[in-house]
């Protein structure tokens, strides 16, 4: 998700990973549960079908502090809208390359969903 300004500048940046996670083993190589008690100690982070995630990111306009008098100050806010732009996209696991062979950047990435939305200050 990035966040911009109308003349460009870039507010705000952020990525969040959604992947599955597998229990893994316990204390190094010793199993100290079994892998039906891990599943459920662990946090599910992937997209599943039919299901709605929301995601709350707090983005502040950008903003300066204008003294008015040796005891008040004023803020004044720069920018008064922005450009909110969010891409959901699947990126390959693993990595985009292979030792044994050479393959293209873009390979397994295809975006979902790409908008954008002005949000105002009033």
């Amino acid at each position: 998700m990035t966040a911009k300004t109308k003349d460009g500048k870039e507010v705000f940046n952020a990525s969040k990973i959604y992947m599955p996670q597998s229990p893994g083993y316990g204390r190094g190589d010793k199993m100290a549960y079994g892998p039906f008690r891990k599943s459920g100690m662990l946090r599910d982070t992937s997209l599943q079908p039919g299901q709605t995630r929301t995601e709350t990111f707090e983005i502040k306009f950008p903003y300066e502090d204008v003294k008015k008098d040796e005891k008040t100050t004023v803020r004044n806010v720069m920018a008064k809208e922005m450009d909110v732009t969010v891409k959901l996209m699947h990126l390959p696991a693993g990595g985009d390359h292979r030792d044994d062979e050479k393959v293209p950047v873009n390979k397994g990435k295809y975006m979902f969903y790409e908008g954008t939305k002005t949000v105002k200050l009033k």
